[in-house]
């Protein structure tokens, strides 16, 4: 499966999209803007003068700039997401034969390059989630959504976490490796995006604090 990004693979879903080309064009320049400047940054003036249109173009279809950032959002979760999952489970499977440490290390890597390939589209909804509960929503339920459509996939997932520690379920062992992944991409891509850094040394002390929340 090709590891494009989450921008490359949202052209395409919009050029499989029964859209005008109004909506593709607003569509696709909104989320290249919002990635550039961030959401609050970008009006919808520059949206329009990006995309070659007028603004009255992205009112017809989209009354506010939010339920654009909405439909930007609905399009990735409910499209995207499944793919995401199938593909990162699909990989996680293939080293089933490693050591829960080699296996925690292979998800964080893997985690990080999609993260970091990503960081402009993920800190959109990173940060647009902290302040609307609208999305936070979509994103849940598309994560869950997206289990429901890989239920074949996420099941030898569990089956594979289970065998290598049963004490702890799959969806608590993805929960436990996120939190100090979310929290690192936070610094690295938000909060302190020029602030030097190891990257090998910061994913070590990942892994470690990981292992030593009890999955050793």
């Amino acid at each position: 499966m090709e590891n494009k990004t989450i921008l490359e693979d949202y052209e395409e879903i919009l050029g499989n999209k029964k859209l005008t080309n109004g909506q593709e064009k607003a569509l696709l320049s909104a989320i290249n803007l919002f990635a550039k400047q961030g959401y609050d940054a970008t009006s919808t003036a520059q949206i329009a003068k990006n995309a070659g249109i007028s603004e009255a173009t992205i009112f017809k279809y989209y009354s506010t700039k939010e339920k654009l950032l909405l439909e930007i959002i609905n399009l990735i979760t409910t499209e995207l997401f499944p793919k995401f999952q199938r593909k990162f489970f699909s990989e996680v499977n293939e080293v089933s034969d490693k050591s829960l440490k080699e296996i925690i290390t292979f998800i964080v890597i893997n985690r990080f390059e999609f993260m970091k390939k990503n960081h402009q589209i993920l800190r959109i909804f990173i940060q647009e989630s902290l302040t609307k509960i609208k999305i936070r929503q979509m994103v849940s339920e598309g994560f869950v959504e997206a289990i429901k459509s890989n239920q074949e996939i996420f099941t030898e997932f569990r089956k594979l976490v289970g065998s290598k520690h049963p004490d702890y379920d799959a969806i608590v062992l993805v929960r436990i490796i996120t939190g100090p992944m979310i929290a690192y991409f936070l610094q690295r891509f938000i909060f302190a995006p020029n602030a030097p850094c190891d990257e090998k040394r910061d994913l070590d002390l990942i892994i470690t604090q990981i292992l030593s929340g009890g999955l050793e």
